[in-house]
């Protein structure tokens, strides 16, 4: 397993130090499996009695996308990734639907929210000219809960896991989460798609940016529901961004890459 504590260039000793570097909305690799492609592929070997011969073969190459493609998940699940997020509480509630998948969170029972932890998700669209007075009205609503859940705990009013049951779900939360890489894919085709919410849609797609540079046959099909082959739009109401085959549901545009290479195969 490799691992590494690091955010855009500057390497952090813990995973603590790593956290309170992050911004809000950032996950951040910090474990993987170490060659997982060549490992999913020998991994198919056993099962399937196939010669890989070496690591980047075409062979091993094809073995891992067909477990991939063809639904053999448990191939996938032998390689394990590790990510450390800061994300405000709503966004966390939603990866804690995954299956399979180990999390550990800041406790607010042991750890008290103060050396800048207490910071919260404002939208983007209060930020827009005219939501001035919107604006205000929210970071009113976040430093008053900050401001008496410091009171609760500075002068020992409430303990902290009660204290904390003031503070909103926009306040930044801290964890890591662990998943197979069947599970990572799972849980990202479900959240990529453009009718997931923004904010969690932008965390799983830094994920998936990062699972890809690592294990590139695992992940690099990953992608919107209607950008990927043999999934299509599972939505019953759709997103009415993205032109599909009604038959497929798949995005066209994606139907008509697939015949250009097709007809004009690389190498």
């Amino acid at each position: 397993m490799t691992v590494r504590f690091a955010y855009k260039g500057v390497e952090y000793p813990t995973a603590l130090k790593l956290s309170k570097a992050l911004p809000m909305l950032a996950s951040v690799l910090v474990q993987w499996t170490e060659d997982a492609d060549w490992f999913a592929a020998n991994v198919a070997s056993l099962c399937y009695d196939t010669d890989l011969y070496k690591p980047g073969s075409k062979v091993a190459a094809r073995v891992v996308e067909h477990c991939r493609d063809s639904g053999h998940n448990t191939v996938l699940e032998h390689n394990v990734f590790s990510f450390v997020k800061k994300v405000p509480i709503f966004v966390a509630r939603q990866d804690l639907r995954a299956r399979h998948a180990s999390f550990d969170e800041r406790s607010l029972r042991y750890c008290r929210a103060d050396d800048g932890s207490l910071v919260y998700y404002t939208p983007k669209e209060l930020l827009l000219a005219g939501r001035e007075e919107e604006l205000k009205q929210w970071q009113y609503v976040h430093e008053k809960a900050i401001e008496l859940y410091s009171k609760l705990t500075d002068e020992q009013i409430l303990e902290g896991e009660k204290a904390r049951s003031v503070l909103p779900v926009g306040i930044a939360t801290t964890y890591t989460d662990t998943r197979n890489a069947w599970a990572w894919r799972h849980h990202s085709m479900k959240r990529l798609c453009l009718r997931a919410q923004e904010e969690i849609r932008l965390i799983r797609r830094q994920e998936v940016n990062q699972l890809i540079k690592v294990a590139p046959l695992l992940f690099g099909d990953l992608n919107m529901p209607c950008y990927m082959q043999n999934v299509g739009c599972p939505e019953v109401k759709t997103c009415g961004v993205i032109e599909l085959n009604e038959q497929s549901g798949l995005a066209v545009a994606y139907e008509r890459m697939l015949e250009r290479k097709e007809k004009h195969p690389v190498g």
